[in-house]
């Protein structure tokens, strides 16, 4: 039997692809391995939402070159930019963009026929009973985006919104339930926008998935400010512990002028009346936010509006991003770019109000009981972490460690970015 790895690079719908290609993959006859492992087939899944992800792919693309016996297939965001230039790196034997991801098993039985048992058949059914290596799965409820935010490639390469059946999204989930997965995060590029069928919005999938799925847990990934409803604050409450308490809600900036040339479609004063809100329905809520520093244009009153709404008191986690220029978005013709040293300093500044938020979220556990479900344990050190409901890191007991289960734990204290505590 034939070797295929599979390697991602980015977000968790790259992710959740990779999974639904590896279902088709198997079922045509490849054995998938481990990605540092020998195999006969390498498959990247590429990202080009900055320059680094760029750099990652290739890293990712020289690994899988070193092996002269086997084939190299690059897909994915970073070949539909620049295919040309992804199909001349060393080792690499073929590029597949977006447009034809669906048609990778047969293009690969079309390039690759040795690596096939059998003559071209047509992959069956690509709905994911197993997520590779993880006690979470995710779950793709749509592709595309429509907002065309001046900085972002991401409309360019994967172009507009395209929602999924809900039956099939139910049938997804109650496959992985069937699996033993408890917790299940719906991703996609614009999730708030979902709508498909009989049901008009995110809520209405949200509560479709309560009724119609025995899920314990249900997280929903990256949802733009303005999309957050009361009604889906409601459901969030009512849905009690199967709705993770959680949001990431990006912001980008503190700045009405940034946010305005960045092409957002909100104020600053909404946005943390949005997260209020919700804070103010949903105790414990966790909310974490995007945050780019050094857009063209941004002085230092600028920054400091960000640095003001991210020490609010609303946010709890920082993912920050220096901004750097994607070739064909708006923002990369803008002028008032900042050197990169103001960048860096910037950076540095959210980076350690991060840090202060994310230690007073912990802290807010103490004395609380909680329920996490384990990560694989890190490759050194012999301890397992779990995720709470509202995505906070704990330490899970060894002899605890490793599964899909729900581990109840009363929080007892905060050891660096981490809780500990005891079994309930």
């Amino acid at each position: 039997m034939k070797k295929v790895a599979l390697e991602t690079i980015g977000c968790r719908l790259n992710q959740y692809e990779t999974e639904r290609l590896a279902v088709q993959l198997t079922k045509l006859g490849l054995n998938r391995v481990d990605f540092d492992a020998d195999a006969d087939l390498y498959i990247i899944n590429t990202c080009t939402v900055t320059g680094r992800a760029d750099a990652s792919c290739r890293r990712a693309i020289a690994r899988a070159g070193k092996n002269d016996n086997a084939k190299v297939v690059v897909i994915g965001c970073y070949v539909t930019v620049d295919s040309d230039k992804v199909a001349a790196l060393n080792g690499v034997d073929l590029v597949v963009n977006n447009d034809e991801k669906e048609r990778i098993p047969q293009l690969l039985q079309q390039y690759f026929p040795d690596l096939f048992v059998d003559s071209f058949r047509a992959p069956e059914s690509a709905l994911i009973t197993e997520f590779y290596q993880h006690n979470r799965a995710w779950v793709k409820i749509g592709d595309g985006c429509n907002q065309n935010c001046s900085y972002c490639i991401v409309p360019m390469v994967r172009g507009g919104i395209v929602n999924r059946a809900t039956d099939e999204i139910i049938a997804e989930i109650n496959n992985l339930i069937l699996s033993g997965y408890k917790e299940v995060v719906l991703t996609g590029v614009h999730i708030g926008r979902y709508k498909h069928g009989r049901l008009p919005s995110l809520t209405g999938l949200v509560e479709d998935i309560l009724n119609k799925t025995a899920l314990a847990r249900l997280r929903l990934s990256s949802i733009e400010p303005q999309e957050i409803t009361s009604d889906l604050g409601k459901i969030m409450y009512d849905g009690k512990e199967r709705i993770c308490r959680h949001l990431h809600v990006p912001l980008q900036s503190g700045s009405d002028r940034i946010l305005e040339s960045m092409r957002r479609p909100y104020i600053i004063k909404k946005y943390l009346e949005t997260i209020r809100m919700m804070k103010e329905k949903i105790d414990g809520l966790v909310v974490g936010a995007d945050l780019i520093v050094g857009f063209p244009g941004e002085t230092e009153a600028d920054f400091g509006a960000s640095v003001k709404a991210a020490s609010s008191g609303l946010i709890d986690y920082l993912h920050v991003f220096s901004y750097s220029d994607r070739p064909g978005t708006a923002a990369s013709r803008l002028p008032g770019k900042i050197h990169s040293s103001i960048i860096k300093k910037r950076n540095e500044i959210l980076h350690r109000i991060s840090a202060e938020n994310h230690r007073r979220a912990l802290a807010r556990e103490i004395g609380h009981t909680v329920g996490a479900i384990s990560e694989h344990r890190p490759e050194k050190g012999d301890s397992y972490f779990g995720i709470t409901d509202n995505y906070l890191k704990i330490a899970i007991p060894e002899n605890q460690g490793g599964g899909k289960e729900i581990i109840r734990l009363q929080v007892t204290d905060v050891i660096d970015d981490h809780l500990i505590g005891d079994l309930v």
